[in-house]
This record gives structure tokens, C-alpha cells and sequence, in this order.
């Protein structure tokens, strides 16, 4: 018999994944073809259905949300991983 907490644990993995997958239509619908658009002011929706090349710039302040796969970010030597399960929050400008 199951314990109680796995029962918990797996609904809420459950959960988790159909929010995921909720949040990746969405996106999809919005944004049916690779690219960027700006729905609200300051909200902006981004589309890579493929690995890209190293691509160097500057971050303003964001909160980053990743639907499906995963990003890096170099900064100097440090390396940070964000995906569905991680989220990037940058309070300054990086440059």
C-alpha cells in the first residue's frame, strides 16, 4: 500500500508537469513560430525551438521563466543553469 506522502508527492509532480506543459501551450499558442513578442508592456515572450549559438549582451533587471528546455548564463567564470524546474531572477544590469 502506498504511504500517504508519495501519494502527495506524485499528485503534486503531477501537477507540477501539467502546469509546465499549460504554460508551454500557451506560450506556443501566442507565439506559433520561433521569435519574440511583447503582449503587455514589460512582458515579453520568447521562442527557440533549437540550440543556439553563444549570443553576448547586456540584462536589464527580469525575472526569466523557462517553459521547456534550458538556458545558461555566463557571467565572467561562474555558469547558471535555468529550466523549467529553476527560474533566473537578475536584480541589476548586467554587463
Amino acid at each position: 500500500m502506498p504511504s500517504m506522502i508519495s501519494v502527495t508527492s506524485e499528485r503534486q509532480f503531477s501537477r507540477i508537469q501539467a502546469d509546465q506543459e499549460e504554460l508551454a501551450d500557451r506560450i506556443a499558442r501566442a507565439l506559433p513560430c520561433d521569435g519574440v513578442i511583447e503582449p503587455r508592456p514589460g512582458l515579453h515572450f520568447r521562442r527557440c525551438s533549437r540550440p543556439g549559438e553563444r549570443v553576448y549582451g547586456f540584462y536589464q533587471p527580469a525575472f526569466c521563466v523557462i517553459a521547456q528546455g534550458s538556458k545558461e548564463l555566463l557571467l565572467g567564470e561562474d555558469r547558471f543553469r535555468y529550466d523549467p524546474a529553476h527560474y533566473m531572477i537578475s536584480t541589476v544590469d548586467l554587463r
